[in-house]
């Protein structure tokens, strides 16, 4: 009987860390197709010559294709174009990470995660979404009603699946250069 005792409680602690590992991985995975799918289509706009608008929601980015040969009178309309593809938080390992992630803000500009006032990170999920970036045919970016262009971009995502909430911020700079930090926790 201690024995068995004994296997159970090592069974016991290595699912709950197995499921720990698991959401941890998903989250991870989640985030670094957010930054894929920044590069892609940047990459998609220079290949093709044509704006390539990447909308921004709490749980997804959606990625559409502007024809050059018949563009829409306003690029920046969400919804017009060809839907390339998306990145959902619901597809990530089934649903695994559900509503304990999200995207919580999308602003002009960049600061360096060390001089980041984590009392001023967005908190709620979506407060200021949904917000487009329009990638350029010279692989320069805009985000509709940016009032620092060429100041580059932040994206903050975050973790709530502990006590304990951490957040992954994503930088893109106008040159291209894309960084992304991850569990920068929550003052």
């Amino acid at each position: 009987m201690i024995v068995l005792s004994v296997i159970t409680i090592v069974a016991v602690i290595a699912f709950v860390g197995l499921r720990n590992n698991q959401w941890e991985g998903a989250y991870l995975r989640f985030t670094d197709d957010l930054v894929g799918t920044m590069i892609q289509a940047r990459n998609r706009a220079i290949d093709d010559q044509t704006v390539v608008r990447v909308e921004v929601s709490e749980d997804r980015l959606e990625v559409y294709w502007i024809d050059p040969d018949d563009p829409p009178a306003d690029p920046t309309v969400f919804g017009t174009g060809t839907f390339l593809w998306g990145n959902y938080r619901d597809r990530v390992d089934g649903g695994l990470i559900a509503d304990q992630t999200c995207i919580t803000g999308m602003e002009p500009g960049i600061s360096p995660p060390s001089e980041v006032n984590n009392t001023q990170l967005p908190t709620d999920c979506a407060t200021n979404l949904p917000r487009a970036i329009l990638f350029q045919p010279d692989g320069s970016f805009t985000l509709n009603d940016d009032p620092e262009p060429d100041a580059g971009m932040t994206l903050v995502v975050r973790d709530s699946s502990s006590a304990q909430i951490y957040y992954s911020i994503i930088e893109m700079f106008p040159g291209g250069l894309i960084r992304k930090y991850d569990e920068i926790p929550q003052l």
